[in-house]
């Protein structure tokens, strides 16, 4: 993958950690004065979670699907990858759980239960969700690496024919084939390892293997197709044009969007707004670990001093979005990329300690 690939993927992530921002301040509004910003608190998932997790697979598989069926490289990429998520994960969550201690009214009531607490520190699934409600998507990533690993450790044909077994099951599950159990959804961890969300991470692994022989002619035909894609999915769910929705609808688009990136050829300059939305794609975990944070803090500080009565819902909310990205942004080089850098530091270290001592 070359550098404008990353370039414009990191690009897409920003725009999908906005668009979950922008969703969830709409739906905060709408929560806290009943005004709903571009019409959009009613559609539901805005599909940037979705993105995430097909841009995810994708990119396992085309870093590391060379390394399936070779153990060497098993404990460094797990070890890599979920360093990469609990630490500065525990430190936000730490930030955040006295607040519900203090103010119970910014929760559900299970935040400050000692069992959610310790099962949401490891990620664990629940029946609800975890402490910092907006970490729900990290269980799956997590389960996600350990199935990766797990595939790394095995040989191909093994691994082939888990993954085909695994697929198989999640599928029976999203069509209610009833062959894992017909309750199945009454089972926390079975519903857990078979839930559809697990599919787009296959979609994002199967498009890396295509991809590998295969580029779009037009790039620009796949990617228009796939924004307008995400736009169909949400004026369908917003004004019910079509009697069904599935959060697996938005895999569509999004393939396109990626499978357009991709084949994209070489860009002499990039544009100053491509080069924003990267630098929001580098920040967007800690854009969407934070960010709900400052979104509730800001909302309520606005109608306790009646100050969004005063401007109007519309200007506040959008005074809310433009606070809340450089918010999260000053978190991401103040805190999580200095994080990352002496976590990467530490492993480096130890690598070299490790060929030192070896005879």
């Amino acid at each position: 993958m070359n550098n404008q690939q990353k370039m414009l993927l990191q690009a897409s992530r920003g725009v999908g950690a906005f668009t979950v921002l922008l969703f969830h301040v709409s739906a905060m509004s709408f929560k806290y004065f009943h005004y709903d910003l571009f019409g959009i608190s009613n559609i539901g998932r805005s599909g940037g979670v979705d993105y995430f997790f097909i841009l995810t697979g994708f990119l396992l598989y085309t870093i590391y699907g060379k390394n399936i069926g070779t153990r060497k490289y098993v404990l460094p990429f797990l070890l890599n990858r979920l360093l990469r998520i609990y630490p500065f994960y525990w430190l936000i969550t730490l930030v955040v759980l006295p607040v519900y201690f203090l103010v119970p009214s910014f929760g559900y009531g299970y935040e400050t239960h000692k069992d959610t607490i310790v099962k949401s520190l490891f990620l664990i699934p629940q029946i609800h969700g975890p402490v910092l409600s907006v970490a729900w998507s990290l269980s799956y990533f997590v389960l996600f690496y350990v199935l990766f690993s797990l595939l790394m450790a095995l040989g191909r044909k093994v691994s082939f024919g888990l993954a085909v077994l695994w697929l198989a099951l999640t599928l029976c599950n999203v069509l209610n084939v009833p062959i894992i159990g017909s309750d199945i959804q009454n089972h926390v961890y079975l519903s857990f390892l078979f839930n559809e969300v697990n599919l787009e991470f296959a979609v994002g692994c199967l498009l890396a293997f295509w991809m590998m022989k295969h580029r779009a002619r037009k790039p620009f035909v796949p990617l228009g197709a796939g924004m307008l894609g995400f736009l169909v999915i949400w004026l369908n769910n917003k004004y019910s044009l079509v009697p069904y929705y599935d959060v697996l609808l938005y895999d569509i688009p999004a393939v396109l969007v990626i499978l357009g990136l991709i084949s994209m050829p070489k860009i002499r300059s990039y544009s100053h707004w491509l080069r924003i939305l990267s630098k929001l794609g580098d920040a967007s975990y800690t854009i969407l670990l934070t960010h709900l944070l400052f979104i509730s803090i800001m909302m309520k500080l606005t109608k306790t001093t009646h100050f969004a009565y005063k401007i109007g819902f519309l200007s506040d909310d959008i005074m809310i979005v433009l606070l809340t990205l450089p918010l999260s942004y000053l978190v991401f080089i103040l805190v999580e990329k200095p994080l990352v850098v002496k976590l990467k530091g530490v492993q480096h270290s130890q690598k070299r300690s490790e060929l030192i001592e070896t005879p």
